[in-house]
């Protein structure tokens, strides 16, 4: 366990395989690596086995360049400087029955830096300052379309009061002017008064 927190701190696998590895048998996986690199993987096999394989990891010349003895299960980290395809042998040559193998490998690119908490700071500073600016921009909108509608709805208000006041002012206009007449005609009519 410890040895998985020493190398595999935020391990996520590229690859992940399970195969099934024969009795007096090895199996090779490649992969190409084209970059300098750091390589990290894992493997175990089934628990309700007392059985344990060979591990070995070979550099594009042959040469081993990790290894793990009689194990059921593993963690590895290794550097990569040279390109290349690279072997990962599992053997169970020694072992008296069939084993369920299951691989997981991770490739990170040399250039490839974690970020660390003090590099988040500035960052997590940043944020909430566009957060702070998108609430109030948010805010901002949410009270000037308040205040839209509820002048929209003072000036639909104050246009139906002027519609009525129109209509009543054309309404006294027209009696008054209809008196006029009748008024008029009355004086016309009445000939006495001339």
């Amino acid at each position: 366990m410890q040895e998985w927190e020493l190398m595999m701190q935020d391990f996520v696998p590229d690859d992940m395989i399970a195969f099934e590895l024969k009795q007096g048998n090895m199996e090779i996986l490649e992969e190409g690596i084209h970059h300098p690199t750091t390589i990290r993987g894992a493997y175990f096999i089934s628990m309700t086995t007392k059985e344990k394989i060979n591990f070995l990891i070979k550099d594009p010349k042959g040469n081993i360049i990790s290894s793990k003895a009689a194990k059921k299960e593993a963690v590895f980290s290794v550097n990569i400087t040279e390109p290349g395809d690279y072997q990962f042998l599992f053997d169970n040559e020694r072992g008296s029955s069939d084993q369920m193998v299951t691989f997981a490998l991770d490739i990170h690119n040399a250039t490839y830096e974690h970020i660390k908490h003090h590099d988040l700071d500035p960052l997590m500073k940043q944020i909430q300052h566009l957060q702070n600016g998108v609430n109030d921009i948010m805010f901002e909108t949410k009270f000037s379309q308040q205040r839209r509608e509820s002048g929209y709805e003072s000036m639909q208000i104050t246009n139906q009061r002027l519609l009525y006041f129109t209509i009543f002012e054309t309404l006294i206009i027209i009696s008054v002017s209809v008196w006029q007449v009748y008024y008029i005609k009355s004086i016309i009519d009445n000939r006495r008064l001339i």
